[in-house]
């Protein structure tokens, strides 16, 4: 054991690491490497398939007081988590942490373990685990199924077109047919506890994500990956600049807990259905809402979405602070015992519900700034038609479906997760 690690720290917890050797521009095998030096070599496993997973849980599901470590991005903690739901009883699950090697690492920045992978913070991390703090994440799950067009459908797609939408539609939609994008027709999971995306942004990871499988040798670090995403932004020079001539509304029809809400999306080029406050390699696109009890007896109180702090089960988010404000709303209330910004109450990762934000190609840039997007939903359901093809991203696993299906979004249990407040 180095002496950079505690022995009592791995002896009165064990901890399995997960770790996918392609992640982090291809840092996994270096990891890998280090940790069975460091460690006993029967506890880190190299995920190749399910079944490796499912062996290294049955081997140490009857040890007290397991924990777990994923070392990889945003789609690897997503198919780590999703086994403990389905493997262990709800809540009982060996809580998890995460060493971050992908390029977004959106779960990771908001439980504390860091943004990127780095020596220094995978020793720390190491004698960290064993003292973090186990909270509950939700999972949600997506359904997709084939949507029959009726005269309703067509009647709700005509009353969106834009004046220009016959001479402009986005190249995402034109190009969704051809054969670069084969096969990358359904989602490689049915669960996500991130984030799910479509549209624009979506577009963009997906070219990235295609480049990269492509070419694998070219994507050598986290850093470098960032500067080749930026670069596939590029093509769709003419789907930023004329923002004005396309939003979603055309293509997407938006329900949330039985309320159609696809008016909301009005000059939106991007939506985002959003579990925890970070996406897009660490934004607040929900934005932080003020936790401060307002009072008052039955008069005019003006608050400002200040954004002081994003409630997780009182957890405090390590990232920096988000800048942009909403501006003053008159409200009368008697006394508010949830943190309110209109009818929105903060985001919560473990409440069982979600949020749903609209991005217009503005926004998409300026949420990288600190300010935040348009709050459509905070609701327990969503349903999305889509009438032409659509680019969808979850969890860091980008794929494109077809016209003519419907994707329904639903709650699908929780998992215990590692809250460091030792960063």
């Amino acid at each position: 054991m180095s002496d950079h690690l505690e022995m009592n720290d791995t002896s009165t917890t064990p901890v399995i690491f997960f770790i996918n050797k392609l992640s982090g521009g291809q840092k996994g095998q270096q990891v890998y490497r280090m940790l069975v030096r460091l460690l006993n070599p029967r506890q880190v496993f190299l995920l190749e398939n399910d079944t490796t997973i499912i062996q290294a849980l049955n081997i140490y599901s009857s040890l007290n007081n397991t924990r777990i470590c994923i070392c990889g991005g945003d789609g690897t903690v997503s198919w780590i988590l999703s086994h403990l739901v389905d493997a262990f009883p709800p809540l009982k699950n060996p809580p998890a942490s995460i060493c971050p090697l992908g390029t977004g690492n959106d779960l990771s920045r908001v439980l504390g373990w860091g943004y990127r992978y780095e020596l220094r913070q995978l020793l720390r991390t190491l004698t960290q685990i064993t003292r973090a703090h186990p909270i509950p994440l939700d999972r949600w799950k997506i359904q997709i199924g084939t949507l029959e067009p009726n005269a309703s459908s067509k009647q709700y797609v005509n009353k969106h077109r834009r004046l220009f939408s016959s001479m402009f539609h986005p190249k995402f939609i034109r190009d969704a047919n051809k054969p670069l994008y084969e096969n990358y027709r359904t989602p490689i999971r049915r669960f996500f506890f991130n984030y799910i995306s479509f549209g624009l942004d979506a577009a963009v990871v997906l070219d990235f994500h295609v480049r990269r499988t492509r070419d694998p040798s070219k994507f050598t670090s986290p850093f470098k990956n960032k500067i080749l995403y930026i670069n596939e932004t590029r093509k769709y020079f003419k789907e930023f600049a004329f923002g004005m001539a396309w939003d979603l509304r055309e293509y997407i029809r938006l329900i949330c807990d039985g309320q159609d809400l696809t008016d909301s999306m009005r000059h939106c080029h991007s939506f985002v259905v959003l579990n925890t406050p970070s996406f897009g390699s660490g934004t607040r696109p929900w934005g932080r809402i003020s936790t401060k009890r307002i009072s008052s007896q039955s008069t005019n109180q003006r608050y400002e979405d200040s954004f002081d702090q994003t409630s997780t089960h009182s957890f405090q988010t390590h990232d920096s602070p988000v800048n942009g404000q909403d501006g003053n709303q008159t409200t009368t209330l008697d006394t508010v015992t949830h943190p309110v910004v209109d009818h929105f109450k903060t985001q919560d990762f473990g409440d069982r519900k979600i949020e749903v934000i609209g991005l217009s190609t503005i926004q998409m840039a300026l949420i990288h700034l600190g300010f935040r997007g348009n709050r459509i939903a905070q609701c327990s359901q969503v349903r999305i038609e889509l009438n032409h093809p659509m680019p969808v991203h979850m969890d860091g696993e980008p794929f494109c479906l077809a016209e003519s299906f419907a994707i329904n979004i639903t709650h699908a249990g929780q998992v215990m997760v590692l809250r460091n407040e030792k960063r």
